[in-house]
């Protein structure tokens, strides 16, 4: 039968969860805390339905009470609603027909998706054995948290930038974010004079007022991508409140969110917030955004794991970490291979909701760095499509971190000099990327140390000279050779890995010497010295 189907897929749900919940804790011991998920449940007996043999362990607490279904619903997930998913929109209209008819009414419908979030109560209502559907849980979405659980001295070493976005970008950077509308789902939007230019359509979805309390996350996520200190000062902007007044949301909200965006004909959707369990309806809606063009942006989190949280972990979405304002990892953000680009996101000045101005840090701050760059650009050039304009972005970052791409700063850091300085020739501008040791590198080994060149100017490069010490020892020499615009060449020296006991340091020092050193448009990036201790 397809609604004893349908009660078991929803026993599957709660069992991968609860599983997942076990091995996690089992395997990924540590002091931070992780993202809440399922727990196992207790075997414990199902009235009206019989779970198959390899089900009867770990059953979802499911019983029938006067014709009412009675669900326990696992940890992470929005009690008191389910979400309705259907295969055809013949059988959606009829199911939404026959549900009507019964005397119900729907929590909610995302007509373009074929899905109905209802109140279990309904699942009684109507037959569901007459249709083809699959049900799922909504599950809660939050705005990163602050980077709190970490050492107060790893924060403190890292730079603020204490400027607005504006000033951090250097200026205009192609365009100014004319003509287009870059879709916020966030906690909404304060009114403030950096968008007295500004123009802003709202929805609330989370209730409470687009403006209400708890709007202060979305005013400063705002004022980064536009108004007079935004990066594309004259983009749009179509505001979804998905986030209550304490930075809560859930899934089915943000998917509606998506959808609703989209249709408004938002170029760019920014998403500040982070789930850490996959949804099918969340993917259907980000595969919706996709394909209608719409350039997904989304912060990749705060709490230190080596995984990413939704929507930044899916492919279609742009998931950007955060730097310092020495062009560091920010520490707190989440790595993973999912990452895509690294943008300021430590102390940036942005509005605040009483018309003043704060300091906000997080990937929250980062992740809409790339949307308002993205927003420039696209205004500049009406014939370059979105996913072009994604690729020259990412076509002039910097390369940081191990070389190329790496778990830390994806494919880069956002430049935008190099953006604005694409399209002049003759330009040198030779750059100590980065020097890097592997994480995993174990106390008292001798590894090697990669010490990485980028010719970030628009002209080749011939003839420069690296020189790289370690500690007190004289410098070693290395000849760079010929290097075309936006290569990176890579020398390695090697060095004992520093032992905790000891309590010694491992300093480097580097730097490039062009053949003129006067011929070099940025000599303050040919410089780089790191310090690696023992943990």
């Amino acid at each position: 039968m397809k609604f004893v189907r349908l009660l078991l897929v929803l026993c599957a749900l709660a069992i991968f969860g609860g599983l997942l919940g076990f091995l996690l804790s089992f395997l990924l011991s540590k002091d931070e805390a992780e993202p809440e998920v399922a727990e196992v449940q207790a075997p414990r007996e199902v009235t009206g339905v019989k779970a198959p043999k390899a089900l009867q362990d770990y059953s979802l607490p499911t019983t029938f009470e006067e014709g009412e279904i009675q669900i326990d619903y696992p940890a992470s997930t929005i009690e008191g609603e389910l979400v309705l998913q259907f295969t055809s929109r013949a059988e959606y209209a009829a199911y939404l027909k026959a549900l009507l008819a019964s005397g119900n009414s729907p929590m909610g419908q995302i007509d373009e998706l074929m899905v109905v979030r209802i109140d279990p109560r309904s699942l009684g209502a109507v037959n569901l054995d007459d249709f083809d559907v699959t049900a799922d849980f909504s599950y809660e979405v939050m705005q990163p948290l602050p980077p709190v659980e970490f050492s107060p001295e790893a924060l403190a070493s890292l730079q603020g930038f204490g400027l607005t976005a504006r000033q951090i970008a250097g200026g205009p950077v192609d365009g100014d974010g004319s003509g287009v509308i870059v879709g916020i789902l966030d906690s909404g939007i304060q009114a403030h004079a950096q968008f007295d230019d500004v123009y802003i359509v709202h929805i609330d979805l989370a209730g409470g007022g687009v403006d209400g309390a708890g709007a202060a996350h979305g005013t400063s996520v705002a004022s980064i991508i536009t108004g007079s200190e935004g990066i594309a000062p004259a983009a749009e902007l179509f505001v979804v409140r998905v986030l209550n007044d304490e930075g809560m949301g859930n899934s089915y909200h943000l998917a509606e969110g998506i959808v609703q965006a989209t249709d408004m004909g938002v170029k760019i959707i920014n998403m500040s917030l982070a789930v850490y369990q996959d949804s099918a309806l969340l993917r259907q809606a980000v595969s919706y955004a996709t394909q209608k063009g719409v350039i997904l942006v989304a912060a990749a989190g705060n709490d230190g794991y080596d995984r990413m949280p939704y929507p930044a972990a899916y492919a279609d979405v742009i998931a950007v970490t955060a730097i310092d304002a020495n062009g560091r990892h920010a520490v707190f953000p989440n790595q993973s291979s999912e990452i895509d680009i690294a943008a300021p996101g430590v102390a940036v000045l942005t509005a605040k909701e009483d018309l003043g101005t704060t300091l906000f840090t997080g990937t929250s701050a980062a992740a809409p760095f790339v949307s308002g760059t993205l927003a420039a650009m696209l205004s500049a050039d009406s014939d370059r499509t979105p996913k072009q304009t994604v690729e020259l972005l990412k076509r002039y970052l910097n390369d940081a971190g191990a070389v190329g791409e790496d778990p830390a700063y994806g494919d880069g850091v956002i430049d935008w000099n190099r953006l604005r300085e694409r399209g002049t020739t003759g330009i040198l501008d030779l750059a100590l990327a980065d020097i890097y040791l592997d994480s995993a590198a174990l106390p008292g080994t001798t590894m090697p140390i990669e010490v990485t060149v980028q010719n970030r100017g628009t002209k080749w490069s011939s003839d420069a000279v690296l020189e790289v010490m370690i500690n007190d020892a004289e410098p070693v020499s290395f000849t760079v050779g010929s290097i075309g615009p936006g290569l990176t060449t890579t020398r390695k020296v090697y060095s004992e890995v520093p032992s905790k006991e000891g309590g010694e340091t491992l300093s480097i020092a580097a730097r490039v010497l062009p053949e003129k050193l006067e011929s070099d448009v940025r000599l303050e990036n040919n410089l780089k010295a790191v310090f690696f201790q023992a943990k």
